[in-house]
């Protein structure tokens, strides 16, 4: 059964169990805690990151250290299986045409509503057909039956749209099938697409450090906000057991263009991090360990040289689901086009 608390949850009776045998008021304030980071300032927007920022992440992965350190916060997928959300929906699909930006801003924001759900807060997690946010980023006027673009996105576009439009569900636009066409439900379902706005907050304006974006990105996947990446260099198809038995990838070589993926979850062994990558090439990566195929972990330093290269820009996600709040004009993203 679902044991459900006044300020969250705890999807296991085992682990209710357990929390309410140990009585003590710090565990109590503990579980309120997974509460506090998804307040009512997480709204749809895009903001550039600011030191503010950084002292809320902070905070707010202190308190999820808490709960990983317990076992009380599993990874995403085992969420997913526990709320019934179909893993091959979540991760297993492959892109059909140029919109891995969509790909990587869905799947963020599946992610992130799951996290969400699991602790305590009123949200539906649908599945979401990519295609939406991918044609309205595109700029052309929608009208159903007309092309729209399809060269691939910046993450900067794709993050607007996904702020400004919303994320489509399957449910009221159909399934993913590739096809670079508006449809006339696009344009009957924008208010469903509403219910699944994102907020962000954008890495772009400042030069940073492969080391420095590393850090940022670990930070924001403890604190259980997913990482919209676009970048060059590429993940190796594959993966190896390392020192710590963590089955990783190897980072190296290029996509041959610009590329978009999603960092969506953390693994901590000992005192070390392993990041998530979501990827929209398939299942290319068997782990063995109940994550899906359709992604893998890196080390630290994979991370770093993945964002190393001559091009990397980077999109953290703050919430999904809130009323749509207009953000100020930003200086568009000058980077490459990711395809």
């Amino acid at each position: 059964m679902e044991m459900k608390r006044k300020l969250g949850c705890i999807p296991s009776a085992i682990q209710a169990r357990q929390a309410l045998a140990c009585g003590q008021k710090s565990d109590e304030q503990k579980i309120a805690e997974l509460s506090a980071p998804w307040d009512a300032s997480d709204q749809p927007a895009i903001i550039q990151w600011n030191e503010d920022w950084k002292a809320k992440l902070e905070e707010d992965a202190k308190a999820f250290d808490v709960l990983r350190d317990y076992r009380k916060l599993p990874p995403v997928w085992e969420i997913a299986k526990f709320y019934r959300y179909d893993l091959e929906e979540l991760c297993g699909k492959i892109q059909r045409c140029n919109d891995c930006t969509a790909w990587g801003v869905s799947r963020a924001a599946v992610c992130l509503a799951l996290f969400q759900k699991w602790t305590g807060a009123e949200v539906e997690v649908e599945k979401l057909n990519p295609t939406g946010v991918y044609a309205y980023s595109s700029g052309s006027k929608p009208r159903a039956g007309e092309r729209f673009a399809d060269t691939g996105r910046t993450i900067y576009s794709i993050a607007e749209t996904a702020c400004k439009v919303g994320n489509f569900p399957a449910s009221s636009i159909g399934a993913y099938n590739g096809e670079s066409r508006f449809t006339s439900a696009m344009l009957e379902h924008e208010q469903d697409a509403k219910k699944n706005q994102l907020g962000f907050v954008y890495l772009g304006g400042e030069k940073r450090t492969a080391k420095e974006l590393a850090e940022i990105v670990i930070l924001s996947l403890r604190a259980c906000r997913p990482v919209i990446i676009g970048n060059i260099v590429a993940l190796r198809d594959g993966t190896g057991i390392n020192s710590d038995s963590v089955r990783v990838s190897e980072v190296g070589g290029s996509w041959g263009g610009g590329h978009c993926t999603a960092a969506v979850d953390i693994k901590k062994v000992g005192n070390t991090y392993y990041p998530w990558i979501y990827n929209s090439h398939g299942n290319l990566y068997p782990a063995g360990d109940g994550s899906p195929d359709g992604g893998t972990y890196i080390t630290r330093e994979g991370l770093e040289k993945y964002l190393g290269g001559y091009y990397a820009d980077v999109m953290l996600t703050t919430y999904v689901e809130r009323p749509r709040v207009e953000s100020e004009e930003l200086n568009p993203d000058k980077g490459g086009r990711e395809k």
